[in-house]
């Protein structure tokens, strides 16, 4: 893979249908709608966080952030990973006690920090590491992506 960031941008697809499918899931939980097939959505959308798209916040920082950390802005981004990793466990447990109020709110703080933190990924972030990396450094992210 010549650039790698394009395997980043449609992870970042991947996960930006879950998102949907929780705003969806989150919101009839507001309107007061039966909450267990929202609940059940929920849980699905929780299992692609805590699974593919934690694993697609690891890549990110072992394969792309050790290589332009000196040159652009990567704390940020590293910080809202930590702060994604706690609301998934909460909404973890907000889910399995069936706080529907809790889960909701939760939900709609997942996609709200994950949807920006996307959107400054692929519009700022992805762009500023294809300059600074240039052809040869795209390369090591997609062998260091590899191991």
């Amino acid at each position: 893979m010549s650039d790698p960031l394009r395997r980043f941008e449609a992870e970042h697809e991947e996960a930006l249908a879950g998102l949907a499918r929780l705003q969806h899931a989150a919101l009839a939980l507001r309107a007061g709608a039966p909450p267990e097939p929202h609940l059940a959505a929920i849980r699905e959308v929780l299992a692609l966080l805590n699974g593919a798209v934690h694993d697609h916040n690891e890549a990110e920082e072992r394969a792309l952030f050790a290589f332009i950390r000196e040159e652009a802005p990567v704390a940020p981004f590293e910080d809202e990973h930590q702060v994604l990793w706690g609301l998934e466990r909460d909404l973890g447990t907000a889910v399995e006690q069936v706080d529907v109020e809790r889960t909701a709110r939760l939900g709609l703080e997942i996609v709200a920090l994950l949807r920006a933190h996307i959107q400054r990924e692929n519009e700022v972030l992805f762009p500023l590491a294809r300059v600074l990396l240039g052809p040869a450094g795209l390369l090591a992210v997609a062998r260091r992506l590899e191991q």
